[in-house]
């Protein structure tokens, strides 16, 4: 069911994309992808940042707040500076395939981010939030559309020698969710209970260990 409704919220994208066009909406898929390769990348710096709070929902709102303010940093330029300033003209067909495509690509990655965040929250153990289809197979496809783009920026933007992958970051963020098992130590009696009892026994003409009576 997640599955369907990521389609349907790409979709939504695709019928949105038609109305702005080719060209400004290529410049919106591009700002999308940097904004939720930030978010994977800056998060993990971000986060251990005191004022950022230690929550199990610290991580997911962390990656919110750079992804957004990144778009919206993205956005204002490129349209002050790009899509305000210059005017692209495409055939009819391929403005309406081609921009319905670019928006059905934004959309379908738009939705496996929130996917993701949903992932990385506690509200993924939730019966009813698994019922619904965020199950670990879903969860492999998420991971694999999210590291898929951030792989294609990645060998853009970091240094050969670098070893540090999208699925290296994205598995990091899944462990550092993961509940942890704490097991309690069996309480130990004291020894002064263990004294109390064996002189109660002796005070009843008991043996300790055996509880039978002296005659």
């Amino acid at each position: 069911m997640a599955f369907w409704f990521g389609i349907l919220v790409a979709g939504l994208f695709a019928w949105f994309a038609v109305g702005i066009g080719f060209y400004e909406m290529w410049v919106m898929l591009f700002n999308i992808v940097i904004s939720i390769y930030l978010a994977v990348f800056l998060q993990p710096i971000i986060v251990n940042i005191p004022a950022v709070g230690d929550t199990p929902y610290s991580n997911a709102l962390t990656m919110i707040a750079i992804a957004l303010a990144s778009f919206s940093i993205l956005h204002g330029i490129s349209y002050t500076f790009i899509t305000s300033q210059f005017k692209v003209s495409f055939p009819r067909i391929f403005n309406t395939l081609g921009t319905g495509f670019l928006g059905f690509l934004a959309g379908f990655l738009v939705w496996n981010f929130v996917s993701f965040l949903i992932f990385i929250t506690p509200i993924s153990q939730d019966a009813f939030v698994r019922g619904i289809g965020f199950n670990g197979e879903f969860q492999q496809s998420n991971i694999s559309v999210i590291c898929w783009w951030g792989d294609l920026v990645h060998t853009v933007v970091s240094s050969q020698d670098s070893e540090y992958t999208t699925e290296q970051a994205v598995s990091g963020l899944l462990k550092s969710t993961e509940p942890e098992l704490q097991v309690e130590p069996a309480e130990e009696a004291e020894p002064n209970d263990v004294e109390a009892d064996v002189s109660e026994e002796g005070r009843l003409g008991l043996q300790p260990e055996t509880g039978v009576e002296d005659f």
